[in-house]
């Protein structure tokens, strides 16, 4: 049964169906009410990210939450487990942020694209 409250997550099998790629609702309905609830945090690598190309956080969070959701990495390699969204920020930029779990609270990287 798929986790359907944020402060619910303890592991990343209760934010993610771990046995495909493909993306699912309740996967994105489960990030956007953990906006609501201001659960997101921005990891380390996302602030130096951001600030380096002058990224506003606030463009992150409406792309998370306006943009589209792209693809869903499963951990392999040096890849972590997320679902990344794509949007478009001023200046015709876009970037890609990527949403994962840490235990209890969402963490989010970003870039350019």
């Amino acid at each position: 049964m798929p986790c359907t409250d944020p402060r619910d997550v303890t592991c990343l099998a209760d934010a993610f169906d771990l046995s495909t790629t493909e993306l699912r609702q309740w996967e994105l309905e489960l990030i956007w009410k953990a906006i609501d609830l201001r659960l997101l945090r921005f990891s380390p690598h996302a602030e130096r990210a951001a600030a380096d190309e002058a990224i506003p956080e606030q463009a992150v969070w409406r792309v998370i939450w306006d943009g589209a959701a792209q693809s869903k990495d499963l951990a392999s390699g040096n890849r972590k487990t997320g679902i990344n969204f794509e949007g478009k920020i001023r200046r015709a930029r876009w970037i890609r942020a990527k949403v994962s779990w840490l235990v209890r609270y969402v963490i989010v990287t970003v870039h350019t694209v």
